[in-house]
């Protein structure tokens, strides 16, 4: 019932970053109840006395309110609408959140298979964190439950947000209290509003199909809606208004986490921009099993999304790059030697073929924007230089390496014999 927008309490870190230093100063001033400046001081300086590592991951927890007969919400045994991963590098100053589908089939420590989102119905956010910990062999060090209510009231403090819909998104359920009018385009919305955004999967049976249908679609959504809620917050209107807007925010979680220790995520992770918070649902698959709808997680992507986001392996994340390398050199092998070197780095090799025309210059070509950050670490590896963009790029994988006479034969030799 809820949405997977735990989000939010990583946005009041961004916001505090992206405004600059007296707007970090305000939020942890507002978060620490009145510290003094010199233990401001010494909680950025030492956070090593609130986290003995630098890396710290957070279970984000959603509820799913249930209803009685007449109307009137309850929480207690209710599922997990929510489930996200967040981790934050205290040291490198990002950050990064790991969706995980509230239908994705677990078995979980007590013995029981089915979906993820019954573990916190069963045995609360304890069952829940070990289960996630077991299932992808990591620490999770805290946690943070939001309610309900949260993105609304937390939109609505912000005094509403910009956001932009791809289709008009039509749905109405008066048991699940979720009314949902939207229409397309550019548009702003206020709290009841941001909660049909984020929510909406699927329009009400025998109405027109939306674009905006699907898990996936809504997954892109909260994140548009957390990156509209940082621009709304840099208006000169709120960073008046922080204090309230604060407070609101913290009103809206339950979490282990002590004061002191906000303070310090929010004043060491203060300066952390936008374009360093990564974002990401796990993958898979849906599918059936015995009359109930399940998420099948693919395994070996999803624990190389975890390895790479969430316990900080850079090489892991190479294991999710699929390359193509073409030979367009005059030399043969090249492209077996290039593609058992970028092996040996950890990535996917999709083929090795040869180029339909040879060309003096190597090139890397990727598909998507995403992979841009990838296709330069390769082209820093093997000293290629040419990196385009051309999502048509009539060869599959991720990022095509065509291989030139630039590539010496020095180079090709020592990639053969490693």
């Amino acid at each position: 019932m809820f949405i997977r927008l735990g989000r939010v309490l990583l946005a009041l870190v961004l916001l505090a970053g992206l405004a600059g230093a007296g707007w970090t100063y305000r939020l942890v001033h507002t978060v620490s109840g009145g510290a003094s400046v010199g233990d401001l001081v010494r909680v950025v300086r030492e956070p090593e006395g609130l986290f003995p590592q630098t890396r710290v991951n957070l279970l984000i927890v959603g509820k799913d309110y249930n209803y009685t007969p007449q109307g009137i919400a309850y929480s207690k045994n209710s599922r997990s609408d929510t489930i996200m991963l967040l981790s934050l590098d205290l040291q490198g100053r990002q950050a990064a959140a790991v969706s995980i589908p509230r239908d994705t089939y677990v078995k979980a420590p007590d013995g029981i298979v089915g979906k993820i989102n019954g573990t916190f119905a069963r045995g609360g956010v304890e069952l829940l964190k070990q289960t996630l910990e077991r299932t992808f062999d990591l620490k999770i060090d805290h946690y943070v439950v939001l309610k309900d209510t949260a993105v609304k009231n937390i939109v609505d403090a912000l005094g509403g947000v910009w956001v932009e819909t791809l289709d008009a998104m039509r749905y109405d359920d008066s048991w699940g209290h979720l009314h949902v009018n939207l229409p397309k385009g550019r548009q702003f919305i206020h709290g009841e509003q941001a909660v049909g955004f984020v929510r909406f999967r699927k329009p009400n049976e025998g109405a027109p199909p939306s674009k905006e249908e699907g898990d996936i679609r809504r997954t892109e959504r909260q994140q548009q809606l957390l990156r509209a809620m940082a621009e709304r917050a840099l208006e000169p209107e709120n960073l008046l208004r922080l204090d309230q807007i604060a407070n609101v925010a913290l009103g809206e979680v339950e979490t282990d986490l002590t004061r002191p220790q906000i303070m310090a995520i929010a004043a060491r992770m203060g300066r952390t921009a936008l374009s360093n918070f990564h974002s990401v649902t796990l993958p898979g698959n849906g599918g059936t099993y015995g009359g109930a709808y399940f998420y099948y997680l693919d395994r070996e992507r999803s624990q190389a999304l975890v390895d790479w986001l969430l316990k900080g392996d850079p090489t892991a994340g190479n294991r999710l790059v699929e390359v193509s390398v073409l030979n367009a050199s005059n030399r043969g092998g090249a492209a077996r030697a290039a593609a058992g070197w970028l092996r040996q780095q950890g990535y996917s090799i999709q083929r090795t073929d040869t180029a339909p025309k040879r060309q003096e210059t190597s090139i890397l070509i990727y598909k998507q924007a995403a992979l841009e950050p990838q296709a330069k670490a390769i082209g820093k590896l093997l000293q290629v230089q040419d990196i385009v963009k051309s999502p048509d790029y009539p060869v599959g994988g991720d990022v095509v390496l065509l291989v030139g006479n630039d590539l010496g034969a020095a180079a090709l030799e020592r990639w053969a014999n490693q």
